[in-house]
């Protein structure tokens, strides 16, 4: 059953996706198994959703452990960067390059690596994506 778009409510903007598990005392071995089966997954919701949606549909999921801020990372707005926290981003960046075409609904070009530019562009109505 479909439902109707509420672009509104959709998340955008330009800071770069990180996740950081939950800290708890946990073994070695299971600490391991939580961040796998965590991480892909926290990560994708932490992203904006157009990028999540892309990411999915061209199965650009794979992350990697990062040790350094990413590119663009915005300390006042995704707090101070902690060395000694396990955090992950996406092995292959995605970059949106625009956003809107004069309207209020979300569009934007995104570059998920070279996986070549896609355009996606939410309404009410529909989800168009496209590859420019």
């Amino acid at each position: 059953m479909t439902a109707v778009i509420i672009p509104e409510t959709i998340h955008v903007d330009e800071l770069p996706g990180i996740w950081q598990p939950v800290q708890w005392e946990l073994a070695e071995d299971e600490h391991a198994a939580e961040l796998d089966q965590q991480a892909t997954a926290s990560l994708l919701w932490a992203v904006d959703m157009p990028e999540a949606i892309l990411r999915l549909l061209l199965d650009e999921t794979a992350i990697e452990r990062l040790f350094e801020p990413p590119q663009g990372y915005d300390p006042e707005q995704q707090g101070e960067w902690d060395e000694a926290l396990v955090t992950f981003a996406f092995k292959r960046q995605a970059r949106l390059d625009k956003r809107g075409k004069g309207g209020r609904f979300p569009c934007g070009h995104l570059q998920p690596g070279g996986a070549g530019y896609w355009e996606l562009e939410i309404t009410p109505e529909r989800v168009v994506i496209q590859r420019i």
